[in-house]
């Protein structure tokens, strides 16, 4: 009698091993298919703003045969993360003297607003938007610098004026 009461607890300790064993297994196998199937971890989409200038002077005037010439400008640095293009599609800048201003850059020899060149911030990239401001800026005064992108983000900045 001994003998079978032992072959009982060898098989119901085979039986335990395996069920924990074949357990396991069978979470390893659902771990990878759910890796398999679910989306990886998503490009950031965010754009990052790693700096942006004013500087005062004179106005800038929008010509569709000539270069801009103005010496107040607005430059900002971008860079864009995510696997699309990015456009700049508007730019306003308000401050003393300035209700509505806009940013006006330079495309093959024409004075054109950023609405109407939209500059491209390449996927995985940076850009560097150098616009010429269509109203004259004063050298040391604050302005607000506000920029739409065409995915929906918006830069908004308060700059004072360089020489």
């Amino acid at each position: 009698m001994r003998f079978e009461t032992g072959k009982r607890s060898a098989l119901s300790s085979n039986l335990l091993t395996g069920t924990i064993v074949g357990g396991f297994v069978g979470l390893v196998v659902f771990a990878l298919v759910w890796t398999a199937i679910t989306p990886g971890t998503p490009q950031p989409t965010q754009l990052s703003f790693q700096g942006a200038v004013l500087f005062g002077g004179s106005a800038s005037i929008r010509s569709i045969n000539s270069s801009c010439v103005g010496a107040a400008e607005l430059e900002v640095y971008v860079q864009n993360p995510s696997a699309n293009n990015i456009s700049i599609v508007n730019v306003t800048i308000r401050g003393p003297g300035v209700s509505n201003a806009t940013a006006l850059v330079i495309v093959s020899n024409s004075c054109l607003t950023v609405a109407e060149s939209l500059p491209v911030i390449p996927s995985g990239g940076d850009y560097q938007l150098n616009g010429y401001v269509n109203a004259p800026l004063r050298w040391t005064s604050t302005y607000d610098c506000y920029i739409q992108f065409s995915d929906g983000e918006t830069m908004n900045q308060t700059l004072i004026a360089q020489s």
